[in-house]
């Protein structure tokens, strides 16, 4: 399968040394994790029986339980004006674009940015998550078979007819966050069936003291626990969340948003020193010349003015 994105990163990438909390926080850790599970499969059987908006707020409840429960702190920096409100009447919604790292980076995005995610198919089989995940109408992506593709995209140009923000990692796989994968074009043409706003967001991580890490990686194919341990045990983890300006899908192709979107997030992840020694950073050298025309008329995402 040559077309499947993969990923240069092991678990060594994650493997960089961080602050760690004692035992007892840790047990104490765990046993949050267990009720914050528990409560969202509890929200899982309760999906069926409420509307479209009461189970995306039931998704970013157990998000924001889960995150809490493992210590983790989201920091959003965006403009200070709201992001406006799309649907009823308001025009499609939005196609946020973001790079992808761990588990833990889909969760922030849910309390940041509440809308219906692109996950692999797999995720419909992890246990109480996976339930939730297929009750709330998430898109589900089986990246073994190519040929339903199409069908994902289409269901989520549906979504961004509908008024309904679609998150999408373009990368198709994590990564340690010290170089950006490339972004696939696929999922923009979503946004140029519906006419939709790109919105780029950048994910990254730290530890106290301001330290970059990629400790919260899911790497590999690791088993899941194994993240999770990791995230459970490190002391101060913050996962930054950064609202890049919009760009505009008028007079552009999937493969021109797809190109800009990506440097608009490598400017920012690619930022920084690497902290991971065996995996240095390379020189961002465009596979191809790039557009010069830049989005013009789309107001920061999230904007003061609503976007047309």
């Amino acid at each position: 399968m040559s077309w499947l994105p993969v990923s240069a990163c092991t678990t060594a990438c994650a493997a960089d040394p961080v602050p760690t909390v004692d035992a007892a926080t840790r047990r104490r850790r765990w046993l949050r994790l267990g009720v914050a599970f528990a409560g969202t499969g509890a929200a899982a059987l309760r999906a069926p029986w409420t509307g479209a908006r009461g189970r995306r707020r039931l998704v970013v409840c157990a998000a924001a339980r889960v995150l809490t429960a493992a210590g983790v702190r989201v920091e959003v920096t965006a403009p200070s004006a709201a992001w406006p409100r799309a649907g009823a009447g308001r025009g499609p919604g939005h196609l946020v674009v973001s790079n992808h790292v761990s588990w833990v980076d889909d969760l922030a995005m849910l309390t940041v940015v509440p809308g219906v995610p692109v996950a692999k198919r797999e995720v419909g089989d992890w246990p109480v998550l996976g339930g939730l995940a297929r009750r709330t109408g998430v898109v589900l992506l089986d990246r073994a078979r190519i040929r339903t593709l199409p069908a994902a995209v289409a269901q989520a140009a549906g979504l961004l007819r509908s008024g309904t923000a679609v998150t999408v990692h373009p990368e198709g796989t994590t990564a340690c966050g010290v170089e950006l994968g490339r972004f696939r074009p696929a999922f923009f043409q979503a946004a140029v069936d519906a006419a939709a706003p790109v919105c780029p967001v950048a994910v990254r991580y730290r530890v106290d003291g301001g330290t970059p890490t990629a400790v919260a990686g899911y790497l590999a194919d690791e088993p899941l626990w194994r993240s999770i341990a990791r995230v459970v045990a490190v002391r101060g983890l913050v996962v930054e969340v950064h609202l890049l300006p919009a760009l505009d899908p008028a007079g552009a192709d999937r493969r021109e948003l797809a190109a800009l979107a990506e440097y608009a997030v490598a400017a920012v992840t690619e930022a920084r020193r690497p902290v991971v020694a065996a995996h240095p950073r390379r020189p961002r050298v465009p596979a191809r010349r790039l557009p010069v025309r830049r989005p013009t008329g789309i107001p920061p995402h999230p904007g003061a003015a609503r976007v047309a």
